[in-house]
């Protein structure tokens, strides 16, 4: 939504995704990731006192930030390929 409405600078000349659509796509990935592991770190999931820490050193960010990335690049399926490579990343 964000780079469809406030997107300004296209990946490339033919296609519809937008820098600014990419970035907002991993910042708000970012936020539900914190969010995610503060609320397991909370709950007794996660036996961590500095989860911040965690997150960032878990690969969550390179994690994150390649998907994201990946996602620009890719034209179809999109919807099903990310999250398998997401989620592939986070277990490595």
């Amino acid at each position: 939504m964000i780079g469809y409405k406030f997107g300004v600078l296209r990946w490339s000349k033919t296609g519809k995704k937008t820098i600014e659509g990419t970035a907002a796509g991993i910042t708000s990935m970012l936020a539900a990731c914190s969010i995610l592991v503060s609320l397991l770190a909370s709950s007794g999931y996660i036996l961590s006192q500095n989860w911040l820490s965690l997150l960032l050193e878990s690969g969550s960010l390179i994690a994150v930030t390649l998907s994201g990335l990946l996602e620009a690049y890719t034209a179809q399926l999109d919807n099903a390929f990310i999250p398998l490579v997401f989620y592939s990343l986070l277990c490595l």
